[in-house]
């Protein structure tokens, strides 16, 4: 029977439980693969590692908005990073990456500037890219439309967004990634953009140890909590939670090629 792929996960971040525990749980809620996702030079190294030792993780390299400010500084051991990545095939993909002008950790000129250089190495080198966008959907598209999308597109992961941001992010070439999120009651403008996707064009994701689903809340989130995001999904599209979980890893696998 097919699993659940959790596409977005920090398990190099999770001190809940150690990490045996956390892919016994995983396997026991047929979470089949996982995606686990760098953000700054600390986890490139961190993913890699633990993509080698896992059969059923892979990998990505990228630098978070928050950290674009140390770009111009660690290009260098970002692409010996890829240099790694190149020896073992299981980097699958570049990100985060993108803009986040909530928070604005970095300057917003930098995150652009840093967001852009990242999409012109996932064409040079044929990945698909995870955007991170928060606060700043025009401006994420304008970069988009300014550089382009390789053949390989991407994702717009733990998507916040309406239903005319969610169809204009498809028409640039990208999937959608539903978190924990849309369990939320409050969440009804991104059930409503839920509602209006067709099921090709979406995949899941847990962004743990962030945004654990409804019932669990406010605890530590990790990959076998990824059912209870797929259910709401279920519920909102009028279809079997086999169908989400199969459609869903159907995208994810043709998306990363794993």
């Amino acid at each position: 029977m097919r699993g659940f792929i959790d596409t977005h996960a920090h398990l190099a971040m999770l001190e809940h439980a150690s990490l045996s525990e956390v892919l016994e749980r995983a396997h026991q809620s047929q979470i089949e693969k996982m995606v686990t996702v760098s953000v700054d030079e600390k986890s490139w190294e961190a993913n890699r590692q633990l993509a080698e030792t896992v059969p059923n993780v892979w990998y990505s390299l990228g630098l978070h908005p928050h950290e674009a400010k140390d770009w111009e500084h660690c290009q260098g051991r970002f692409l010996q990073a890829y240099g790694l990545a190149q020896k073992n095939k299981r980097c699958v993909a570049l990100g985060e990456m993108g803009l986040d002008f909530f928070y604005n950790h970095s300057d917003q000129d930098v995150q652009k500037a840093c967001f852009i250089d990242q999409l012109k190495l996932a064409q040079q080198w044929n990945l698909p890219v995870i955007i991170h966008c928060r606060d700043a959907f025009k401006e994420t598209y304008d970069c988009i439309r300014k550089v382009g999308l390789g053949p390989r597109g991407g994702v717009m992961h733990c998507f916040t967004g309406n239903a005319q941001q969610a169809k204009e992010a498809v028409e640039l070439g990208l999937k959608i990634s539903f978190s924990g999120i849309v369990t939320f009651k409050t969440a009804q403008e991104l059930q409503a953009a839920a509602r209006s996707l067709d099921l090709s064009h979406m995949v899941i994701e847990t962004d743990c140890p962030f945004l654990a689903p409804v019932p669990f809340r406010g605890k530590p989130n990790e990959p076998s909590l990824l059912p209870e995001t797929a259910k709401v999904l279920a519920s909102l599209k009028g279809v079997s939670l086999d169908e989400i979980k199969a459609q869903t890893s159907q995208n994810a696998e043709a998306l990363f090629s794993i």
